[in-house]
């Protein structure tokens, strides 16, 4: 088993790698939050981790026509354990395994595109695939900001960042007619952002609405007049306002650092 300083040491070279080739960086506390969800996936799926045979496995599907006849190309990356004849597909997304599971549908809609794509460029199937969502639940995150030892070792057998999903052939058509429209709309200037009713929708199985769960994630927020409105609507909890405004206060000063 790799120690978490090899893993440190590896993650610290991949961070400088990006930031060389992008010509950008993020906040401190931004890498530091993505160095703790890396560490908790290796400690809680070690076991799934140490298998994987290809990671980032780049998967492309070229030469797709939108309803309205404009060219373009589906790519997406995955990390494969191949396993005495056994092709499991993992997909890591930084996000809660609650809000995965609360709308799996859609997950499940792009890793079965992924498994079709796998299937046109090595001619094979995809046994099974899964979600890993690396974001801690929130007892774990505050457990660890406060450096609990015990909090942390209860809450990390009680944590499962793994999803599993289920192939669906009829997912890859409908979700592949979906990346079209969603193209048509962006090439002519008609992708609008989502409506103060829809940033006020608690989606079923999440805590927070979807102005707070969602667009929160958003790096497009602080220009987008949906989310301003939302956040200053007299109905909303107060808490909710508040909190996201001491953090996007937070997070501005933050990133202006981060790119000094």
């Amino acid at each position: 088993m790799m120690s978490i300083k090899e893993l440190r040491d590896i993650f610290e070279d991949n961070f400088e790698e990006l930031k060389f080739e992008s010509g950008r960086s993020i906040a401190p506390h931004m890498k530091e939050f993505a160095w703790q969800q890396i560490k908790l996936y290796y400690e809680k799926l070690e076991h799934i981790a140490s298998k994987v045979t290809e990671t980032e496995v780049k998967l492309v599907l070229p030469n797709q026509i939108t309803p309205k006849g404009k060219n373009y190309t589906i790519q997406g990356v995955v990390d494969i354990v191949n396993e005495e004849d056994n092709i499991v597909m993992y997909d890591i997304k930084t996000h809660k395994s609650e809000d995965v599971k609360a709308n799996k549908d859609l997950y499940k809609a792009q890793l079965s595109v992924y498994a079709h794509m796998w299937k046109n460029l090595r001619n094979s199937e995809i046994d099974n695939m899964a979600i890993i969502a690396t974001f801690p639940s929130d007892d774990l995150k505050t457990a660890i900001y406060d450096d609990d030892e015990s909090k942390i070792e209860k809450l990390m057998e009680q944590w499962n960042p793994l999803v599993d999903l289920n192939f669906d052939e009829d997912d890859v058509i409908n979700q592949i007619i979906s990346f079209g429209e969603t193209v048509d709309k962006i090439e002519d200037g008609k992708f609008e952002a989502p409506s103060i009713d829809k940033l006020k929708d608690v989606v079923n199985g999440q805590k927070m609405p979807f102005g707070i769960a969602v667009c929160r994630h958003c790096d497009a927020r602080y220009s987008c007049d949906s989310y301003d409105k939302y956040k200053s609507r007299p109905r909303l909890d107060k808490d909710i306002i508040n909190k996201a405004k001491a953090e996007d206060e937070i997070e501005k000063d933050a990133w202006k650092n981060g790119y000094l």
